[in-house]
């Protein structure tokens, strides 16, 4: 019924339909406001229409109201974006529930029961920032006291059978990246442990540092071996100081942008990605064409070597070249370094002049940005000045470097021109990568070159680039679930008189089920007489699976053809172990004109503490035995914790009191007996929902919240906390002393007052007690009992007990 005043209907339920009761049911909490009973409830939040997350909501009885409502604390608001400096929250407390709709003039809070929806709507101008993914600085968390050390160890033995006898060829790498974090403080050390028939043992540190954020000017101070900023000149290593822009913390900001190497390996081949001499990345790949694109070079400055090592231990080398994108920035916007220190030549008796270098970057309008920047040491100096231009037609920067070199009483100055394109065709599905040219004159000297001219013998530095060219374009066709890339490069030098040439273009598509790709790619060097060294390989290769479900083995082939006229050719199957979906394998069988036959077969698996694979290959000739491990071990104040490999910044998860709890957004971590597990990866200054898989928790169990988030800093261990009770689940039958039943719907509190259950038509109460004995508290109308318990003990094929008790 609706009463006169045209207020909310007055709605009544005649409670006599309820069957298995014998007391007058007390259902007002049910049937107030939103028909929600007190107590959390896992929700999807809509902040303005738009999905913020699924979280707990704890519901409250709003006695002025005579309703129950979602408790929105103003902390809670905040993390969802609201500017609580723009409210006029009086004196509530951040943790105290918050009356928005009272308090914010236009904002709204609706909740649908029916597909446990809560709909927030805040006016735009109390949300606190309106750049998508934006999270205010005050919600960046430091991270927790933490030590650890991630590693990656890949080896290889390979056994060769000749007419001598049998000789065994070791080749080991132990990669190394260990930190302690400590307040807003990051220590980092970079090294590794390489071993094989050819070296002995030998350990090399390459590069250990501090660093934390500079929150008020968007930036990070690092102190240590380092290397300057990579935007407007060459990058350079040095020991010394550098204050540099970091654009993570900005809204919408531009990622680092990291190169793709491409290649074609014939065997199950170990690939080692170098730069300056510097190991980055070391891991072993498939027959046919192969993509690595988690390289993180430390600065522009110099290509990466790529070898690849085959299973019969034939190796061959190729040069990519490395380059940023153009430099663009938004208006307004300001991208700055400053650096000084020393020069790290990497060597023994190596030049180590002193230096300072600055450079900055503005958005002068949307479309065209300026940059600039200088270099300064004793006999050196370098000035560029440059500007980049948004066009319809992609982006264009162009910049240019002045030179001033002095080396044993010789003077050189020069020139570098350098032009930089990018852009994506939306209407062809054409994405330019990088395209850039660069042109240096005889006497241009960067500031690498100026220390290598030093330390030579001669006078001058070998190997300096005149010229160089690189492309990379993809094009995508929709319609046939196909793929075109290519990637080449052109490099001349002055005082070699020769240059090198890289080019790689693929062909990926699909026919039904059938995945094939044809790829070629042909490097070649050419001498001072012009004359020229290629190596020219095509590939085909071939996928089927032989199933329709995700876990499916798939069946591959590969055939590779050199240009010498040497080919190799390959088949097996690849898939899940026994539908374990952190568990796989790879058998397969080849032929190789120059080694004959062979076969191998992998198995690798991922779990909690890691990631390992092991292998054996045999051929006519060899054996080889490979083994690979990568993970890390995290030192903090609740233990020690193995984990999988971590990225720069990562988590702590606590479940208090339970081992063997899973994520489930992230797979094969869980905790361990001390209650906590290392979710490895996690997005600096953005927010990061880490969910709890509670459908493994068992009966004993119960979460406060089973969905979390955390917004770190870069290079932080953030905690993230999952409050737990952990005790007996237990079914009271609740009967008064005349041996009546309570009311349905009455509430079932513990001894200090916290909700626990609500009483079923048949007088029954599922509870949570972390007591084997205690009170129980049941409040319905205006009355009020005790019931006084002891359990007996327990039973552990018993997911949950049966007691009854008295209520007085």
């Amino acid at each position: 019924m609706t009463d006169q005043t045209g207020d909310v209907p007055n709605v009544k339920f005649n409670t006599s339909f309820i069957q298995g009761t014998d007391q007058p049911a007390d259902l007002a909490t049910f049937l107030q406001g939103n028909s929600v009973v007190p107590g959390s409830y896992r929700v999807d939040v809509y902040i303005n229409r738009v999905l913020s997350g699924r979280r707990d909501i704890n519901f409250v009885a709003n006695a002025a109201k005579g309703t129950v409502d979602a408790c929105l604390t103003l902390d809670m608001l905040r993390q969802l974006g609201m500017n609580p400096a723009a409210t006029d929250a009086g004196d509530t407390a951040p943790t105290e529930c918050f009356d928005l709709p009272g308090r914010v003039e236009f904002a709204r809070v609706d909740y649908q029961p029916a597909s446990l929806r809560l709909n927030i709507s805040i006016p735009q101008a109390m949300m606190s920032r309106s750049a998508r993914g934006y999270v205010p600085p005050e919600l960046w968390d430091e991270g927790e006291t933490v030590g650890f050390v991630n590693y990656n160890f890949s080896g290889v033995r390979r056994t060769l059978s000749g007419r001598a006898g049998s000789q065994n060829q070791d080749r080991y790498y132990l990669s190394l990246r260990n930190g302690v974090n400590l307040g807003a403080w990051r220590l980092r050390n970079e090294s590794s442990l390489t071993y094989g028939n050819d070296q002995p043992y030998r350990f090399r540190s390459n590069r250990t540092f501090v660093q934390r954020d500079i929150t008020s000017l968007k930036s990070q101070l690092t102190l240590g071996e380092t290397f300057t900023d990579s935007q407007v000149f060459d990058s350079v290593r040095f020991m010394g100081a550098t204050l540099m822009s970091d654009e993570g913390m900005l809204p919408d900001s531009e990622r680092v942008f990291a190169p793709v190497v491409r290649g074609i390996a014939n065997s199950n081949a170990l690939v080692e990605v170098r730069q300056n001499g510097f190991m980055l990345y070391s891991g072993n790949v498939s027959p046919g064409p192969f993509e690595i694109s988690d390289i993180y070079p430390s600065g522009s400055n110099g290509d990466l070597e790529i070898t690849v090592v085959e299973a019969d231990g034939s190796k061959h080398v190729f040069v990519q070249a490395y380059a940023s994108l153009p430099i663009m920035v938004p208006k307004g916007a300001l991208r700055y370094s400053l650096a000084a220190g020393q020069y790290d030549s990497n060597t023994q008796a190596g030049v180590s002049p002193g230096f300072a270098a600055g450079t900055l970057v503005y958005g002068l309008t949307e479309r065209l940005t300026a940059a600039g920047g200088v270099q300064f040491a004793e006999d050196y100096q370098a000035t560029n000045i440059g500007a980049g231009v948004n066009t319809g037609f992609g982006a264009l920067s162009l910049d240019i470097t002045q030179s001033l070199s002095r080396q044993r009483e010789q003077r050189y100055s020069g020139q570098s021109l350098r032009v930089r394109y990018a852009n994506t065709l939306d209407l062809t599905d054409t994405t330019l990568a990088v395209a850039g040219y660069r042109y240096a004159s005889d006497r241009y000297f960067t500031f690498n070159d100026h220390v290598e001219a030093l330390e030579s013998q001669s006078g001058s530095s070998t190997g300096r680039a005149k010229d160089r060219i690189e492309l990379t374009v993809t094009q995508a066709f929709p319609e046939q679930l196909a793929s075109l890339s290519l990637t080449g490069s052109e490099q001349r030098y002055w005082d070699r008189g020769s240059k090198t040439r890289q080019l790689y273009l693929s062909w990926n598509s699909a026919w039904r089920s059938l995945s094939y790709s044809v790829s070629l790619e042909r490097n070649q060097t050419f001498d001072r007489r012009a004359e020229s060294q290629s190596d020219n390989r095509i590939a085909l290769t071939l996928s089927l699976p032989l199933g329709n479900s995700a876990g499916a083995s798939r069946a591959f082939a590969n055939a590779v053809r050199s240009s010498d006229g040497a080919y190799t050719l390959q088949s097996g199957l690849n898939g899940q172990l026994f539908d374990d979906r952190s568990s796989f394998y790879s058998l397969q069988a080849g032929h190789d004109s120059r080694s004959g036959s062979s076969g191998f077969g992998k198995l690798s698996t991922t779990t909690s503490f890691g990631r390992f694979d092991a292998g054996y290959g045999q051929g006519s000739d060899y054996q080889t035995v490979s083994l690979g491990a990568s993970g890390s071990l995290v030192a903090h104040a609740g233990g020690i914790n193995l984990g999988q490999p971590l990225g720069e910044t990562f988590a702590l998860v606590q479940v208090q009191g339970v081992s063997g709890a899973r994520l489930s957004n992230f797979s094969n971590v869980e905790t361990a007996d001390n209650g906590y597990a290392i979710l490895p990866y996690a997005q600096p200054y953005r927010t990061n929902w880490v969910n709890l898989d509670t459908r493994q928790l068992g009966a004993d169990v119960e979460l406060d919240n089973a969905v979390n988030q955390v917004v770190p800093r870069r290079g932080a261990a953030a905690l993230v906390s999952f409050p737990t009770a952990v005790g007996r689940r237990v079914q009271f039958e609740l009967v008064r002393s005349d041996g009546s039943r309570l009311p349905v719907g009455a509430a079932v509190e513990d001894e200090t007052g916290k909700p626990l259950a609500t009483v079923d038509p048949s007088g029954r109460a599922l509870v949570l007690t972390e007591q084997d004995s205690g009170q129980l508290v049941v409040k319905w109308t205006d009355q009020t009992c005790r019931a006084t318990f002891l359990l007996p003990p327990k039973e552990a094929h018993r997911s949950f007990d049966r007691l009854k008790v008295q209520c007085r």
